[in-house]
């Protein structure tokens, strides 16, 4: 949505500006409509009320139910709904709707957030600070500060206003605070709220070609003003036998990735992926690069690795039981992640599960490394510069491992062997016939860091397994 444009009505703003100085910081109410695991790492969706009068707070949990179910249905964000918590916060204004500063009959409301539908058109609704109020604190900074009370600990928040006003309109949050809240009228939910989430979440540019003289002349993940293939970025995208720049009358590239002139408020000069995308029509798509930068600005916020178990990286061990070690992913709707297990840096074949078990034996005594690598291999994404969609989680592993040796046969087929090591613990020699079930035979402390073991009665007995553990 355009931003920045002046308008000048000294005498509301004013008053406006007035009223909200002498006004109480609002009362809150916050709610949960979807949640999908822990806030650290879920992208937390936040929708604020404005506009809404303390009798329409209901009617306000309803629209944001609405909201986030057409937003959780538009992709990429349907692929990684799983990703997304959303939460309400309501907050009552005095008057319902927003402050109207375009057209005649000119409407002056006071509302939480102090929204304002700008010049030039009825489309631009922005919070301070903007052109009619420069005070952070009574837009931006007020929803900051909710923030902050409500979801403390957490860094992956996308928040979102939702304005009480039958007029369509939005924006990214206003030309002096851009990135930070995505705003839309209850009119214009479906549309609005997906495109300006396009500018707060994944910084995309918009697509428009109507002049916006002063805007920044700053290349965004969908603007450019390049036209040698190599230097344009999202040519990952782009077949070697489409023209640059694309042509845009010609039907053959309406759905392939190109370089259309049209973008940045400029109709020559800067360029855009695709024939059409919801960054540059309110209701269309987005385009496939639009939406590899979403799904990489999705994966800044949410990791894939939701837990791991054993939870700590540093391990220390001396028994031989069999070590298991699990991931709890975070999964896209409809594809898998995936999963390899190396030890010591050499990928395990066929260990591509979520669950790894290794018996120490295998390992070794001293230091050893047991990696897990997940990765997301979504045909999203054909450039992930800050390997964003790959995690590994390394634990650490000193194995002091009870050895057994020395066997030596005696006669009537009796042996014995002798155990080393490195532990205080007492010590249990345990005897199988099926690896399953262990009896003691034995136990006792090391003397000088060994002990000996001697069975009887051997010639006669059925074919046994032996092994020493560490007593707890």
């Amino acid at each position: 949505m355009k931003k920045g444009f002046q308008v000048n009505f000294p005498w509301r703003v004013v008053l406006l500006i007035m009223w909200l100085a002498a006004r109480p910081a609002p009362a809150a109410t916050f709610s949960t409509i979807v949640t999908n695991g822990p806030a650290t790492n879920r992208l937390n969706l936040v929708f604020f009320s404005e506009g809404y009068t303390n009798g329409q707070m209901g009617q306000f949990l309803i629209d944001a139910t609405n909201a986030a179910n057409a937003f959780l249905s538009a992709e990429p964000y349907a692929e990684y709904s799983n990703y997304f918590n959303v939460f309400a916060v309501a907050t009552n204004s005095a008057h319902a709707g927003s402050t109207h500063l375009t057209y005649y009959p000119f409407v002056t409301n006071y509302t939480c957030f102090n929204s304002t539908y700008e010049a030039p058109d009825d489309l631009l609704i922005t919070i301070p600070p903007n052109t009619a109020d420069a005070n952070n604190l009574d837009g931006q900074g007020k929803i900051n500060a909710l923030m902050q009370i409500y979801l403390p600990s957490t860094n992956n928040d996308l928040s979102a206003l939702l304005v009480n006003d039958p007029v369509e309109g939005g924006s990214d949050g206003g030309s002096s605070d851009y990135g930070k809240t995505a705003i839309a009228s209850i009119a214009g939910i479906s549309v609005f709220l997906i495109h300006e989430s396009g500018h707060t979440l994944g910084g995309l540019g918009d697509e428009y070609t109507e002049a916006n003289p002063g805007f920044p002349n700053v290349e965004e993940p969908n603007t450019t003003t390049n036209t040698t293939f190599t230097n344009i970025q999202w040519k990952a995208w782009i077949s070697t036998n489409t023209p640059l720049p694309t042509e845009t009358t010609n039907s053959t590239y309406e759905y392939t990735v190109g370089l259309f002139q049209g973008a940045h408020y400029n109709t020559t000069g800067w360029y855009r992926p695709f024939y059409d995308c919801g960054m540059n029509h309110y209701g269309v798509g987005f385009c496939p690069v639009c939406q590899e930068a979403l799904v990489l600005a999705i994966y800044g916020k949410a990791r894939p690795m939701d837990s791991r178990s054993p939870a700590t990286n540093s391990l220390n061990t001396a028994s031989s039981q069999m070590l298991s070690f699990s991931l709890n992913l975070l999964q896209p709707a409809t594809h898998n992640l995936n999963v390899q297990w190396l030890t010591n840096s050499l990928a395990v074949g066929g260990a591509t599960n979520p669950v790894f078990n290794i018996w120490p034996a295998q390992l070794g005594n001293g230091t050893n490394k047991i990696e897990a690598d997940v990765w997301d291999a979504t045909g999203m994404v054909r450039t992930d510069a800050k390997n964003l969609l790959k995690q590994t989680n390394v634990w650490t592993l000193n194995l002091t491992l009870l050895q057994i040796d020395s066997l030596t046969w005696l006669t009537n087929g009796s042996f014995t062997f002798r155990v080393t090591g490195t532990v205080t613990n007492g010590v249990a020699i345990q005897v199988s016939t099926n690896l399953v079930q262990w009896t003691a035979v034995q136990t006792n402390y090391f003397k000088r860091g060994k002990i000996f073991y001697t069975n009887s009665g051997a010639a006669a007995l059925p074919k046994r397994f032996y092994r020493a553990e560490v007593l707890p």
